[in-house]
């Protein structure tokens, strides 16, 4: 049986060692400029900055796609938290 540490130090290098490339970086781009024109902030707004931080996270956590991504940060509760 992999003890719980084991299990940490397995999953943990593929999720820290994600690339992104043109692409990835195309779509975390939209989906940002999307959350934000919605929410009607400026780029410099530092709640822009957390919401690139938990895409990114989201991203690695294997929402890949634009819709993916998308649903998985309208059901972030604290991201929402951050904006209401």
């Amino acid at each position: 049986m992999m003890a719980v540490t084991e299990k940490f130090e397995f999953v943990m290098p593929a999720f820290m060692e994600k690339t992104f490339g043109p692409t990835e970086l195309e779509v975390l781009d939209i989906v940002l400029e999307n959350w934000r024109a919605k929410y009607h902030l400026e780029r410099s707004d530092p709640d822009v900055s957390i919401a690139a931080a938990v895409m990114i996270n989201l991203f690695r956590e294997g929402n890949h796609t634009i819709p993916e991504l998308e649903t998985a940060l309208a059901g972030h509760k604290a991201l929402a938290d951050l904006i209401s």
